[in-house]
């Protein structure tokens, strides 16, 4: 059986769809799996031994050129688990006999095979959703595996390290610059954990700003802003810790096995019940209680802001725990 699974979208939901690919092969292991997915996130993509080949596309093409795509794979069944108007049309045009997708959008005759979960409730993880979209093919009750990330890249920093990555690139609200700052003053202290800063090069301001903050308060840091993705990966994978708001970097980390913290607000449609990330290390934690009385459907979440600093010390001493479990 040949298997096209689209995601064009960000690195986190890349990370929280693979396990489609992983459950697939446990159930039909001679399937042969194609990803349609975003140049910027083929490094991570190669990484997983259960896609067996890989199409970059533009997500500007139109979707009569994106269907044109899907045909090369000659696959006998696609599956779209991220619902957009021009894939789901280009998915029509595949011609590919089967093709699954969400039942409850205006384009949703789009597909043959249809899926009926409300994943806005968000009574499952994304990756659960993603996995439960395999039912279509006979691939009942799975369980949703954590991806396959076989990583090679050397890292070149020795000593220990704590990984802080401050901001969510928009996806959700970042939780307070101050925070982050009186947590690498007790890693540093309490752990004798130099700060690693992650981010985009377009960050470089902001992190500056906030490492000068940090070297005030003696914490040692260090801004990595300008790592290809293969070696953001192995800086995650080889740190002793990782703090992160709902982002890519933070589902990579946790998929690395390294024990990982996640800031998540209520808000159901962000929240880590929802996007959480997964991993045998992993801590995921919110707002204790909600800011507002229309929390936490806010228009303009800000709860994350009252994540507690010692909540955060307590999820990452139990992440660092789990560490030899």
């Amino acid at each position: 059986m040949k298997i096209l699974i689209v995601r064009t979208d960000r690195l986190g939901d890349m990370l929280l769809t693979l396990p489609m690919a992983s459950a697939i092969k446990q159930r039909i292991p001679g399937a042969h799996i194609t990803m349609m997915i975003r140049e910027y996130t083929l490094p991570i993509v190669k990484m997983c031994p259960d896609v067996d080949e890989i199409l970059t596309v533009d997500t500007a093409w139109s979707s009569f050129r994106l269907a044109k795509e899907m045909r090369t794979t000659n696959a006998d069944v696609v599956f779209l688990p991220s619902p957009r108007t021009k894939l789901a049309f280009a998915v029509l045009f595949s011609g590919i006999s089967k093709r699954v997708g969400t039942g409850y959008r205006w384009y949703s005759f789009c597909f043959n095979k249809k899926t009926y979960d409300h994943r806005k409730t968000a009574e499952h993880n994304e990756a659960e959703y993603n996995v439960r979209m395999l039912s279509t093919i006979g691939i009942t009750n799975a369980t949703t595996p954590l991806p396959k990330l076989q990583l090679s890249a050397k890292n070149e920093i020795a000593e220990p390290y704590a990984v802080l990555h401050l901001l969510t690139g928009g996806s959700s609200p970042a939780w307070n610059t101050d925070g982050f700052i009186t947590i690498a003053s007790w890693l540093g202290r309490a752990k004798n954990l130099p700060i690693v800063l992650t981010g985009e090069k377009k960050d470089s301001e902001f992190l500056f700003t906030v490492t000068a903050k940090m070297k005030l308060e003696g914490v040692n840091v260090h801004i990595q802003d300008q790592l290809r993705l293969e070696e953001l990966a192995s800086t995650l994978r080889d740190a002793t810790c990782v703090v992160a708001g709902a982002t890519g970097p933070g589902h990579l980390a946790a998929a690395l096995g390294t024990p990982t913290v996640g800031l998540f607000p209520l808000a159901t449609s962000i929240s880590k019940e929802r996007w959480g990330f997964r991993g045998k290390r992993v801590v995921n934690i919110a707002p204790s209680s909600p800011v507002n009385p229309e929390c936490p459907k806010c228009a303009h979440c800000t709860c994350i802001s009252t994540i507690t600093i010692d909540s955060v010390k307590e999820a990452l001493e139990k992440a660092i725990g789990r560490y030899n479990e």
